[in-house]
């Protein structure tokens, strides 16, 4: 055999020699090719062909300030002490809507009101973000304050935060108190039609009838018919209980 046909040839593992283009020789060939790119090649190339992604900003950083111009618009509802549920149906799908509920829920909490400055020879300055947290906080306080009835102003009158304001109004308005469920009581006994509609007034009694319902205490119908039949003018009495005798 001379040189040029040994050239064609190559070894196998079990010493018989074979082609250079037979499949075997092939595979072998592909996995010792000196032609393989480096790490650094493969990172560099991966990089140029995947678009960057921004990541979402993360901690309690605050860039955009929400105005929340239109709050009395969308909550038509006053906040009294016998319609939470009601006025609440309201108020939290539209800060979820606006995206500044973390304000309420305390997830995005107050950053520190000071940071290091080193090119200032490492002395502390008022944060930026603290700032900006700091001042959408007192907007969407000021709108919510804007929907309470003077007869809830005096339950957060110690409240400095949105986060304090919203879990005290969830304490004494929604939470199945013996004093709230007293007061929602005292309420129906007081309850009178006056010089409203009798669908104004059924309205009322409805939501009260809720608010108990809601604070796990829920009222007979027996117990409810009393009180509205109760708290009507004289001449729907009359009424109302004419229609009961022919019944």
């Amino acid at each position: 055999m001379d040189s040029t046909a040994a050239a064609d040839f190559s070894l196998s593992t079990g010493g018989a020699a074979q082609p250079a283009n037979h499949p075997q020789a092939a595979v072998a060939g592909a996995f010792s090719s000196p032609q393989q790119p480096s790490l650094a090649e493969l990172v560099s190339n991966s990089s140029s062909q995947v678009p960057a992604v921004p990541l979402p900003l993360m901690g309690t950083h605050i860039t955009t300030i929400v105005p929340l111009a239109n709050t009395h618009q969308v909550v038509s509802l006053k906040l009294t002490n016998t319609n939470y549920l009601y006025w609440r149906m309201q108020m939290k799908p539209y800060l979820l809507g606006q995206g500044v509920f973390h304000f309420i829920d305390g997830s995005v909490p107050c950053p520190p009101s000071h940071i290091f400055d080193n090119s200032a020879g490492s002395s502390s300055i008022i944060s930026p973000s603290f700032v900006c947290w700091k001042q959408q906080d007192q907007l969407i306080l000021s709108a919510l304050l804007s929907s309470f009835s003077v007869d809830v102003l005096h339950l957060v009158v110690d409240c400095s935060t949105l986060h304090c304001v919203w879990r005290t109004l969830e304490k004494a308005l929604a939470s199945p108190s013996n004093s709230h469920i007293m007061q929602l009581h005292g309420s129906f006994q007081d309850l009178r039609q006056g010089d409203s509609s009798v669908s104004l007034y059924m309205q009322q009694a409805k939501s009260l009838f809720d608010e108990l319902a809601a604070a796990g205490r829920p009222m007979s119908l027996e117990d409810f018919n009393l009180y509205v039949f109760r708290g009507l003018r004289g001449e729907f009495k009359d009424l109302v209980t004419s229609l009961i005798t022919k019944a």
